[in-house]
């Protein structure tokens, strides 16, 4: 590599400038840090130093998200004052997690990159040299961006370097801002050409297996689908658009299913392995945070000596450097949303089957993190009279660990990655949130409790003809490493691509899963229920339902049915007799009406039935995001979609509203109510 390129690369490195309180110096830049001498065979150590300055966004990228919310208590006597501030949503702008020029010092670094290399040029036989870079940039760019309107709504939009003191004063001095809309329409119209691009199989054969900080290229480059997906399901919860939830399923499905690359939700569980579900769980459930359940991450360094290093474990870990006291703990909101679950057990011995349920009324477990579901058992772990000999004094005698950020109790090593993109399991449930707000809330509903993969999809008692005939009009690109035509009209698109419910069937297809589960039990299943890791044979389970009480009362008048709109653990035995009748009567009605042919074509085609079944689904979306994403960072901003959606897109509002289902259900009163969604951007 020459000289002049090295010397280059290190200065871009270097960034927007200082920092300090003001606007400006979110765009301050020199001209003596700008390089048009881009040599071929230099580009990726460019992007190399793209990605070592977004090191220093890391621990922002899962703080802002999880402290600010409710699934977290913040230890006032063993944590820092940033730490407190983000905690109580009172976050100054000296904040050292509130710092936007950081963001824009890698959006300046990007634009200085597409400005000066050339995209025109080719190598041998027709591919473009930079082509992938660039794409990688542009992903680099738009995560920035998408990360700016998350955390401060509008901001300023800039897509050409700033080399200047001059260009940066005329940016401040203008005051003008783009809204999350704005800046989310040029990111994905800047994607778009690049659908097909940078998937693993694509990077590998590029570079190998090269590795930065120990990470492969693989893991680091932005996939685009999965990009885009959650570009369009942030610009659909801005605009309440059905068109942007639809492109954000197609981009989903398209990720997770890129042929030879197909991702599915298999997984360890946490699990009661006997029939009094005594003794210990197992904690399998942790190893879904290893590299194979990844979708992107950010690479860091071990010690500060060798560069950018986070300090997330320590935040939630009992470390040496913090006397084994970790600045939060998981709150009474996740302990509670975990014990409500049930956890289901299918028994199959000698051909009796018999459906078991674990208990809400234990005394003798460890905070009763072991009742429910079992994901917050698995992750979040303790050990006791333990020794320190450096210590004499304020010396925690427990040790914590939250697995996702710590390999074992017994060392203190930082963490050597933050992820950039949702987890696979995450991603799975994004797709079900769109799914479900585009208007097919049995599909998503089945990612909750069966899987999605064929078996799934061609099973009338999990997803309704009607919805089943709709769901083939969605258009994917369909299985060939051609590059995929996404056109705005289904009969333009139906001409190039394939239907949605084309699913691998060499990884989600019938030979994963029979009609009959029980002969499939301890079989090569490769899709679960997400809801499955923490909380069993969720297929089994009978309160774990999609429920239409409320609408059947209302379709067919002399059927007269129970209150209770979802059965649960809290409904009596005559809460369910009485359902049971009920939907007995209801199907007489229906035999008897001829306008009523089938409950699937009919009944659950009235878009009265499909809104209140969106509705109900919307909810356990929400609380399988807080069971599966706990302490990850996504809490904050999945409560802030909810609230878009369910208040009209950008009529958010300017202060929190917890959703109303949540607090009436746990009876918790979170901190984040009445605070303000966004963040103070410095002042001009």
């Amino acid at each position: 590599m020459k000289l002049k390129s090295i010397i280059t690369c290190g200065m871009l490195l270097l960034g927007v400038g200082a920092a300090t309180t003001s606007c400006e110096d979110m765009f301050t830049a020199e001209n003596r840090l700008v390089t048009t001498d881009l040599a071929p065979k230099d580009t990726l150590y460019q992007v190399m130093g793209i990605v070592q300055r977004m090191q220093k966004l890391a621990d922002r990228t899962v703080l802002l998200g999880e402290l600010r919310a409710d699934l977290v208590e913040v230890d006032p006597l063993h944590s820092s004052l940033d730490i407190q501030e983000l905690a109580s949503n009172n976050v100054s702008l000296a904040n050292i997690y509130n710092q936007p020029k950081d963001y824009y010092a890698v959006i300046n670094n990007c634009n200085i990159y597409l400005a000066n290399v050339d995209t025109m040029r080719y190598g041998q036989g027709t591919r473009k040299y930079f082509e992938k870079e660039v794409c990688a940039v542009k992903c680099f760019r738009a995560w920035c961006y998408l990360e700016l309107v998350k955390a401060y709504g509008a901001v300023p939009f800039v897509t050409e370097p700033v080399l200047t003191s001059d260009q940066a004063e005329d940016i401040v001095l203008s005051g003008q801002k783009s809204d999350m809309k704005t800046i989310l329409d040029f990111c994905i119209q800047d994607l778009m050409k690049y659908p097909y691009m940078n998937e693993n199989n694509e990077l590998r054969q590029s570079y190998g297996n090269r590795s930065y900080a120990g990470i492969l290229y693989s893991d680091i480059f932005l996939p685009v689908r999965a990009l885009l997906a959650e570009l369009y399901l942030w610009r659909g919860s801005f605009t309440n658009d059905q068109n942007d939830y639809l492109n954000a399923v197609r981009m989903y499905h398209d990720f997770l299913t890129f042929p030879g690359e197909e991702l599915h939700t298999a997984g360890d569980a946490s699990w009661w392995g006997n029939r009094e579900f005594s003794g210990t769980p197992s904690t399998g459930y942790s190893s879904n945070f290893g590299s194979s359940n990844y979708t992107c991450v950010l690479p860091l360094d071990t010690t500060a000596y060798y560069g950018n290093v986070t300090d997330v474990r320590a935040v939630f870990n009992s470390q040496y450097s913090n006397k084994y006291y970790p600045a939060v703990a998981p709150s009474q909101r996740i302990k509670d949303i975990s014990k409500s679950q049930d956890f289901c057990k299918y028994m199959y011995d000698n051909n009796i089957a018999d459906t078991l349920y674990g208990s809400h009324d234990a005394n003798d477990y460890e905070e009763k993190i072991m009742e429910g579901d079992l994901r917050l058992y698995s992750v979040w772990n303790s050990e006791s009279n333990f020794r320190e000999s450096q210590y004499h004094g304020d010396v925690n005698p427990m040790k914590y660990s939250i697995v996702k950020y710590g390999r074992s109790l017994s060392t203190d090593v930082k963490q050597d990655y933050i992820p950039l993109l949702p987890r696979i399991s995450i991603i799975y449930l994004h797709m079900a949130e769109a799914l479900n707000r585009a208007g097919f809330p049995e599909t998503a509903f089945a990612v909750l409790k069966h899987g999605i993969c064929y078996y799934t999809l061609m099973n009338r008692n999990i997803v309704s003809q009607d919805e089943f005939d709709r769901l083939c009009e969605i258009k994917s690109w369909g299985f060939s490493l051609q590059e995929p035509q996404y056109a705005e009209d289904a009969e333009a698109s139906s001409k190039t691509a394939s239907s949605f419910v084309i699913w691998p069937t060499n990884v989600f297809g019938m030979e994963d899963r029979t009609t009959d589960p029980v002969q499939n039990l301890g079989g090569p299943r490769k899709q679960f229920g997400i809801h499955s890791y923490g909380s069993g044979d969720v297929e089994f389970d009978k309160y774990y339902v999609l429920d239409d009480s409320a609408t059947l009362a209302e379709l067919i008048p002399n059927v007269v049915l129970p209150d209770t709109v979802v059965l649960d653990r809290t409904s009596t035995a005559e809460d369910t007799l009485a359902w049971q009748e009920s939907m007995i009567a209801y199907n007489a009605a229906v035999e008897q009406n001829e306008e009523i042919d089938s409950l699937n074509i009919v009944y659950l085609a009235k878009p009265e039935v499909r809104v209140k079944r969106q509705a109900h689904v919307s909810k356990l979306i929400l609380e399988e995001e807080a069971l599966e994403g706990m302490f990850e960072g996504y809490r904050f901003y999945d409560i802030m979609r909810y609230q878009m959606q369910e208040n009209g897109g950008a009529n958010i509002g300017q202060t929190i509203t917890m959703p109303a289902h949540i607090e009436e259900k746990y009876g918790v009163t979170s901190s984040m109510a009445g605070k303000p969604w966004y963040l103070t951007l410095p002042p001009r």
